[in-house]
């Protein structure tokens, strides 16, 4: 790996892990083993770093969410396999880091919030529509409204405010307001695979889960 590449990868673990205002271009350095001048070879400032790692990351997520919904079974099945890549993010994730960005480094935030707003809704507007066209999705819904509705609720819980109990974790919040949503919008066609969804996943996780409707256990 190169040093530039290094550079950004430590970066990216520092912000993600303890936030962006509390990790320094030093800070980096040291952890790199290398001098904070070696860093400024390749980033004219930390602004610049965290944009690029923005948006190494709006990149990434967009190439795997095209690659879950080419390979999905049906629209729930979609919604799933973009929820579990989600998770796997959320895990190492500080939620103070999009507090940071937000307040220190507007052009970051910028490309992150162009992500938001276009590509993640246009991508659950698809999906409602293509649900409703597969009798998943109850008919009477406004896929323009729920599209809305389901991303602002992904940021949601990334909000100080909302996050009140310390021993809930970012991903813990994000499992349950995805039931919950996917629950709303379901048919009851949709419900049944919803449930068979969820207990495919507890199966794998080897946990205890009353089993779907119509299945008698494991």
């Amino acid at each position: 790996m190169d040093v530039k590449a290094r550079i950004h990868e430590k970066a990216d673990q520092l912000f993600k892990r303890y936030g962006i205002k509390s990790i320094t271009m030093d800070e980096i350095a040291v952890q790199l083993g290398i001098s904070k001048k070696t860093i400024y070879q390749y980033f004219a400032d930390k602004e610049e770093l965290v944009s690029a790692v923005m948006e190494a990351h709006v990149n990434e997520s967009q190439n795997e969410c095209l690659i879950d919904i080419q390979q999905a079974e049906n629209a729930i099945h979609e919604e799933f396999l973009i929820q579990d890549r989600s998770l796997e993010h959320l895990r190492d994730l500080n939620p103070v880091a999009i507090h940071d960005m937000q307040k220190f480094h507007p052009a970051a935030y910028d490309k992150f919030m162009r992500f938001k707003n276009s590509f993640m809704r246009q991508m659950v507007e698809n999906n409602i529509r293509k649900g409703l066209a597969e009798g998943l999705y109850r008919a009477e819904i406004r896929p323009d409204i729920l599209s809305k509705f389901r991303v602002d609720s992904i940021f949601l819980s990334f909000s100080p405010e909302f996050n009140i109990d310390a021993s809930v974790g970012l991903a813990d919040l994000q499992q349950e307001l995805f039931v919950h949503y996917l629950m709303g919008i379901g048919s009851p066609k949709g419900h049944e695979l919803i449930r068979q969804y969820l207990w495919d996943r507890q199966k794998l996780k080897a946990t205890p889960l009353h089993p779907p409707l119509g299945k008698t256990g494991a």
